[in-house]
């Protein structure tokens, strides 16, 4: 995994603080692949059920707090989907692939 022990305390600490303690975080994406370089941070949030327009105010108020803490990353936030909700690709990717944080 490509993010060090003090990257990955800030953003359970932000997901905690905007998602809920309820909330877990899994990286997935290539930052998972420690022979690559580069990438974004691909991050999968469970645990939050809020409706669409709460879900879009927690993800921007996430990636604003983890780029002032982080410094300018490229962060990427996929959501679960909402109970009755079809997996998408991406989301099926990330809960296949995907490390706890």
């Amino acid at each position: 995994m490509r993010l060090n022990q003090h990257q990955i305390e800030i953003l359970k600490q932000l997901a905690t603080e905007i998602f809920g303690t309820q909330a877990k975080l899994m990286l997935f994406g290539s930052r998972t692949d420690d022979n690559r370089r580069g990438g974004d941070i691909d991050l999968y949030v469970t645990g939050f059920d809020q409706p669409s327009d709460q879900l879009y105010d927690a993800r921007l108020q996430f990636l604003v707090k983890a780029k002032q803490a982080l410094g300018e990353q490229r962060i990427d936030v996929v959501f679960s989907p909402a109970p009755g909700q079809p997996l998408q690709p991406i989301q099926t990717e990330a809960q296949r692939t995907g490390i706890p944080l």
